[in-house]
């Protein structure tokens, strides 16, 4: 069983990296940045830059559907500059607070998946996350 330079196997650091990402952001990348920074395992930085990626990802689909919010906001604004008795645009039954719930519950249910695949060391194929990490992170690149 492969370990970590703190003696813990590296499975474990992986999984909990995710399991981290789940719970709290700053745990999570205080982590995955001692992973990237002190560890020599190519699967476990892979990991470590995976898990960022997730959050990452998940995290500007939090903020895309906060925009909506924003936007109908400057729009009302922009009506009642030409009509001030025009009624007020809303986005209905709340619907962004629906899909920042949604959003925040498909990244914990994903992140404990992939944080139990990562202890049996299996990889989550991620299609634009994996292509960046193979260009960012491959050993073979070429000097500019």
């Amino acid at each position: 069983m492969l370990k970590t330079k703190l003696g813990v196997s590296i499975a474990l650091v992986g999984a909990a990296m995710y399991f981290l990402g789940a719970y709290s952001f700053i745990p999570a990348v205080l982590l995955a940045g001692y992973v990237l920074i002190a560890e020599q395992n190519e699967w476990l930085k892979r990991q470590a830059a995976k898990m960022i990626g997730v959050v990452l990802l998940f995290g500007i689909l939090s903020i895309a559907v906060s925009w909506l919010d924003d936007v109908v906001s400057v729009l009302n604004i922009i009506i009642h500059w030409f009509d001030k008795g025009a009624s007020y645009l809303s986005i209905p039954a709340n619907l962004t607070s629906l899909c920042q719930y949604i959003i925040s519950l498909s990244k914990e249910i994903f992140l404990i998946v992939m944080g139990f695949m990562a202890l049996g060391m299996k990889n989550v194929k991620l299609g634009a996350i994996d292509k960046l990490l193979d260009k960012f992170m491959s050993n073979n690149q070429q000097q500019m």
